[in-house]
């Protein structure tokens, strides 16, 4: 099903993914602080990184206090890779890139809990294109036409795939998550429009004459598309449930978060 996803974010900032992105706790009511994980491994030098944190009250300030002191590390096979600390709750390996078809498993070890994760290197789907359409609903603040991205790849047949797609506008990375999979273009030359809402009319969100888009596509393990569509649908609602509930983590011992492990292609064009 292929879908554009708005990222909501409640009370929770976590630094992951070489950029600012945000992180949520759905428990509105004052609750026992949990650990927050966000771990991602890629098939690109430097893209091995983990952010430990805290969900904190919903009374509280927004403000994010990475936790150090954790053991973190991640293994496939044959080795344990070691992750350093890099302050603020960050974890990195500069050297680890991620291989296709390995199984990873992500070890976190902090005040005497151990939270596990595993997670699989998926097949690389090449981006052969990306390109700009007009939009046929609304313009922007200004009144000017606004603009979306459409990406073009070619789905394999032989197996079921899944994608995020990143979206950054002169660096400037867009908040909304943007989803797809192949239910319904398996093998299939596919041109996926990258909708989002500029709900708040900021004109840095949108694509105007000029700006440096890039557009950062990742094939994804099947649980971390499960993880980030459930996202919208906890912020949300579905329809069938009165409350919002914690997005569907990948992550064992009570923790919430993922451990994504995928590829990472990047394609930048300038706006006419």
């Amino acid at each position: 099903m292929r879908t554009t996803i708005k990222y909501l974010m409640i009370a929770l900032l976590v630094t992951t993914f070489s950029s600012c992105e945000k992180a949520i706790n759905l428990k509105l009511s004052d609750t026992t602080p949990q650990y927050v994980i966000e771990g991602v491994l890629t098939n690109q030098a430097g893209g091995c990184k983990v952010t430990l944190s805290q969900t904190k009250n919903f009374t509280d300030n927004n403000d994010v206090i990475g936790i150090d002191g954790a053991q973190v590390s991640i293994s496939d096979d044959n080795n344990v890779y070691p992750l350093t600390p890099a302050g603020s709750g960050v974890y990195q390996n500069t050297t680890l890139t991620g291989a296709y078809a390995h199984i990873y498993k992500l070890t976190v070890i902090v005040a005497g809990k151990t939270f596990t994760s595993t997670c699989a290197m998926q097949a690389q789907v090449a981006l052969d294109s990306i390109y700009l359409v007009k939009s046929s609903f609304g313009n922007n603040a200004d009144g000017t036409v606004r603009k979306y991205v459409t990406v073009k790849y070619h789905d394999p047949i032989a197996t079921k795939n899944y994608y995020r797609f990143v979206q950054y506008v002169n660096d400037r990375k867009e908040e909304s998550i943007l989803l797809d999979d192949d239910e319904f273009t398996n093998g299939q030359e596919v041109n996926t429009q990258l909708n989002f809402s500029n709900n708040n009319d900021n004109p840095a969100r949108d694509i105007r004459p000029g700006n440096k888009v890039t557009i950062e596509m990742q094939c994804i393990d099947p649980a971390v598309y499960k993880y980030f569509f459930s996202l919208n649908s906890s912020a949300n609602g579905d329809g069938n449930n009165a409350a919002p509930s914690n997005p569907v983590s990948n992550v064992q011992g009570g923790a919430l978060g993922y451990f994504s492990v995928h590829t990472v292609q990047r394609k930048t064009l300038t706006a006419p």
